[in-house]
């Protein structure tokens, strides 16, 4: 799926919906936070998550060298 394609069925859903992610087989979190990332695809997030590979973690974002887990932040 890409963008243009995301941006079309979500615009067929109610616009105050909340958005979650399954996970594990439940809608367990939510989508907080979207960016493109380093590897080149956008990415969404909840608050409070792990990112290990540098091409999940957004564009300037500190490199898996520099910085072993980046965690997004928010609230």
């Amino acid at each position: 799926m890409n963008v243009s394609q995301l941006i079309a069925e979500l615009q067929k859903m109610p616009q105050d919906a909340s958005v979650t992610h399954l996970w594990d087989g439940a809608p367990r979190t939510d989508i907080q936070l979207v960016w493109l990332s380093k590897g080149g695809y956008v990415v969404t997030s909840d608050f409070d998550m792990s990112c290990y590979a540098d091409e999940g973690r957004p564009v300037g974002a500190p490199s898996e060298k520099e910085l072993g887990t980046w965690e997004t932040t928010g609230r």
